[in-house]
């Protein structure tokens, strides 16, 4: 059986696979360095004065980053791939007038999620109950209602927010680029200056247009889509008369100067009807908060008394 087996042909080929097998365990343990490949990434990503890259990040990602983010993700554009190209259109351009960063896709996901998720968990309520009477049908009601309408009316309130702010910064921007314009700057001179001397909204609109002009677009399909993107009228009307100035050749710091005029008369009007509304207002507050207070106030201390004597009158 010895003879048999040292003979036999298979016996060569298994001692040359033992030993490549042993001299590359041999020459991998001796060779291999000590840190891993994710450590080796961070150290040159950190000598480099360079965040870590993905690999350098893959061993320290949570739970979270690694499987409920991408899931939350695939289920978010899953449901944006329901609305039409029209709706997404629509929501970008709603998105940049709001001032806001968020995807489309997110946004109108998070609108589907809640336009069917809402309804869906407030039938679950219901059926819970055991029975469909008039609180229910309240619910389904409120659900089915607030579920469309909340993400628009967020986005809606957002927007009037912006162009309200734009519009109250709008004349001392007007009285800055009238003043830089007489003074001989040109008009991207001017806007820089505007964009260096005030924050806010309106800043950063005209921030962004200037680096479109720095690009290479045109500066009047840069100015007019300026008004546009916002959807300020004040805003808007200031493209709109800056374009026709540069195209019909008349003086911008002159038209820019008879605006600034419009828009501070527009301001005082918005005042003094916000002044005249603030009445009306405190209707309801007097009503319920103050009225009610001033009875008790008044009316306890002599609805005391009156207990007081009538106690004393009936007792024996």
């Amino acid at each position: 059986m010895g003879p048999d087996l040292v003979s036999s042909p298979l016996i060569l080929p298994i001692c040359m696979l033992g030993v490549f097998v042993a001299t590359t365990a041999t020459v991998l343990a001796l060779t291999t360095p000590y840190e891993t490949p994710a450590k080796r990434l961070a150290r040159y990503a950190r000598l480099a004065g360079r965040p870590g890259s993905p690999g350098a990040t893959a061993n320290e990602l949570t739970m979270r980053e690694r499987l409920i983010n991408p899931l939350f993700t695939a289920v978010i554009e899953f449901a944006a791939s329901v609305a039409p190209s029209r709706a997404r259109r629509t929501a970008a351009s709603e998105l940049a007038m709001a001032g806001s960063r968020m995807n489309p896709t997110l946004y109108l996901g998070l609108q589907t999620i809640l336009m069917f998720g809402t309804p869906s968990l407030s039938a679950l309520y219901v059926v819970s109950r055991g029975a469909f009477d008039t609180t229910g049908l309240i619910v389904l009601g409120l659900a089915l209602m607030w579920g469309r309408r909340l993400p628009s009316m967020w986005l809606k309130r957002r927007i009037r927010q912006r162009q309200r702010t734009i519009d109250r910064a709008l004349p001392y921007s007007l009285d800055l680029m009238v003043a830089c314009l007489e003074g001989g700057l040109s008009l991207d001179a001017t806007l820089a200056k505007v964009v260096e001397q005030t924050d806010g909204p309106m800043a950063s609109e005209i921030r962004k247009t200037l680096q479109e002009m720095a690009l290479g677009r045109p500066t009047a399909e840069a100015i007019r889509d300026l008004g546009e993107r916002t959807g300020a009228p004040g805003l808007k009307r200031l493209t709109d008369d800056v374009v026709q100035s540069e195209r019909m050749g008349i003086s911008i710091a002159e038209s820019l100067r008879t605006l600034a005029q419009d828009a501070r008369i527009q301001r005082r009007q918005a005042a003094e009807e916000l002044a005249r509304k603030a009445p009306i207002k405190m209707v309801p507050v007097l009503i319920f908060c103050v009225l009610p207070a001033l009875g008790i106030v008044t009316t306890a201390p002599a609805a005391i008394l009156l207990l007081k004597t009538l106690g004393q009158s009936t007792a024996p």
